[in-house]
């Protein structure tokens, strides 16, 4: 970026398909190598020279940056490898070129599926979910082949998604050791020595091992993860000159952008009152442990004179008498709902929204039977929804509970998937995504270094932890009906009932800086570290609703709801530049 030109002037100059893409998430190795690899194909058409050359550097930026989050990927490596005309520096080359080199998918030995040799064998155990013995095999195969970087890629995958301390550190240093040998993989071996040391909590270590990187990754790459790693620890104001680094280097950084604008405000540790009574509403089956855990952390929070809902649907485990202790120790704050059977989520959700006592309130909140919530949550949420008090849902970030690094769910932004055209009204009913729209999925493809803390609209948020207006859920696109009983007994009615209210003009407001841990495993934690969910009845019942929400909201719809996203977010990210450009301006002033 040109020493003169400000913050909200660069990103204004990329190209508009890039902006809109890096809008929705300028983070994830996937969303950002697509981004890259538009840019190339926008700088190959180009019959302007100096334009051709300013989008290969930029695609070439980009494509180090995902490098950056995924360095021992092999096939990514060996794609950005593929564009000859990329201006890499010597040692991203030379990283790059170490890492395709010795990244091979291994062959199973004739005979030993399932019984203890190579990928089979691995797919069995991952299948099992044994950790452990996950953890052993992956350790032996890199002990008889310290080079494969295959197996190492893998364990460091199995690492993120194993929650106990021992049985991760383990994975780590067999994923590690001897890696940094390689002289052209020290960059790789450090960027991964980073991210261990800052997942554990040790700053120090980790800024150390960052400041061996050089620019393998793009000039932005670590100083914008020093910077993350200062504002994890509170260090706020030691984290905004490396922020501001990595803004100049790589502008399109939107998610970096909106982190070092909350930190500037303020917004970032913010915290405020909810406006009128408060109602907590929560709903259970069967989760007696689970819903013990969540009453208390819920009270022993900050209420701010909130009171609390539990509908139990008909639970026949201990779920009863945990709510007989609950009674006794609340006070007299919790109320209890008791029905003779399940009538699942969204029946359950229409049913405490109508209580009188949730007439009366007006401000409600859904909350999941399985999470544990920080002290000063409520103050998060009223800050968000001061910030945007015409939310029409306020949501938060959500965070598997055994590995609190890994996201769940974040600020929910309308995607198509690739190859799908976007523009094409009709419904293919034999399909099983007859109109396969999704949420982005950045969010899951690494772990979380707090690129996605901060408040912004959405389309969607999860209904894990979600606040609600009276007056928004009383609006004529929720009244019909509320959530959603053709998607019943649970997923996608909070997402589909989300759909409806921005036919109203309405939207989500995603507050980042309040991160609720999730039980349940999902996202990329539910999947071993990359393996499938499998077929039983949840996953049949959540395909069956997916299909039934994309039925209900046409392709043009869609489309519709995407273009309007598109021009908020691009006002939204505008309006956090400006505020950007005018602090680093106010601060040269001041500093002469």
């Amino acid at each position: 970026m040109h020493a003169q030109q400000g913050l909200s002037a660069a990103w204004a100059g990329l190209p508009a398909p890039l902006r809109q893409h890096l809008a929705l998430a300028s983070t994830g190795w996937r969303h950002l190598t697509r981004a890259g690899a538009l840019c190339l194909g926008q700088a190959r058409e180009s019959a302007d020279p100096g334009e051709k050359l300013r989008l290969i550097s930029l695609a070439a930026d980009l494509l180090l940056w995902a490098f950056g989050e995924n360095p021992l990927s092999g096939p990514l490596a060996a794609e950005i490898l593929s564009a000859p005309e990329l201006p890499l520096p010597e040692s991203s080359r030379a990283a790059l070129s170490a890492v395709a080199a010795n990244w091979r998918v291994p062959e199973t030995p004739e005979g030993s599926r399932g019984k203890g040799g190579g990928l089979a064998y691995f797919e069995h155990l991952a299948k099992l979910r044994d950790t452990e013995k996950l953890a052993a095999f992956l350790a032996g195969q890199i002990h008889k082949a310290p080079a494969a970087l295959f197996w190492r890629e893998k364990a460091l995958a199995l690492s993120l998604y194993a929650g106990e301390p021992e049985l991760r550190a383990a994975l780590e240093t067999a994923a590690l050791n001897g890696l940094d040998q390689v002289s052209a993989l020290a960059p790789v071996a450090a960027a991964l020595s980073a991210q261990a040391a800052f997942l554990r909590g040790d700053t120090a270590a980790c800024l150390d091992a960052l400041g061996r990187l050089g620019e393998c990754f793009g000039p932005g790459f670590a100083p914008a993860r020093a910077g993350l790693a200062l504002l994890a620890t509170g260090e706020d104001q030691a984290a905004l000159p490396h922020l501001f680094q990595t803004l100049r280097a790589a502008p399109w950084q939107a998610n970096l952008a909106q982190v070092a604008a909350d930190a500037v405000t303020g917004l970032r540790s913010a915290l405020a009152p909810l406006p009128g009574p408060t109602l907590i509403m929560l709903y259970t089956w069967n989760k007696a442990a689970d819903l013990d855990a969540t009453l208390t952390s819920l009270f022993a929070s900050e209420l701010q004179g909130a009171r609390v809902v539990v509908l139990d649907n008909g639970s026949t485990d201990a779920t009863p008498q945990v709510l007989d202790a609950w009674a006794g120790r609340a006070g007299g704050n919790l109320l209890r709902v008791t029905l003779p059977v399940n009538i699942g989520a969204p029946a359950a959700r229409n049913w405490l929204a109508a209580l009188p006592e949730a007439k009366a309130a007006e401000t409600l909140i859904c909350l999941d039977d399985d999470v544990d919530l920080p002290p000063d949550w409520l103050g998060k949420l009223g800050a968000a929804l001061q910030d945007n008090p015409d939310a029409g849902v306020v949501g938060c970030k959500v965070a598997d509970h055994h590995a609190p690094h890994l996201l769940q769910n974040v600020a929910g932004h309308l995607a198509i998937p690739q190859g799908v055209d976007e523009n094409r009204p009709d419904l293919d009913f034999q399909s099983l995504t007859p109109n396969p729209f999704r949420l982005l999925d950045a969010h899951l493809q690494g772990p979380d270094w707090g690129l996605f803390d901060f408040v912004s609209p959405c389309a969607s948020v999860t209904g894990c932890c979600h606040l609600f207006r009276r007056a928004a859920l009383d609006a004529p696109t929720a009244a019909g009906g509320g959530f959603s009983l053709a998607l019943g007994p649970s997923q996608y009615d909070d997402f589909e009932r989300d759909l409806r209210m921005l036919d109203s003009g309405a939207n989500a407001v995603y507050a980042g800086h309040l991160r609720v841990r999730h039980r349940k495993r999902s996202g990329l934690s539910s999947q071993g570290g990359g393996q499938g969910q499998g077929g039983d009845a949840a996953g049949a019942n959540a395909a069956g609703n997916r299909y039934k929400m994309q039925c209900l909201h046409p392709r043009e719809e869609i489309a519709r709801h995407m273009a309007t996203q598109a021009e908020r977010l691009e006002a939204h990210q505008a309006g956090r530049l400006r505020l950007l450009d005018e602090h680093i301006l106010d601060s040269t002033k001041g500093a002469t």
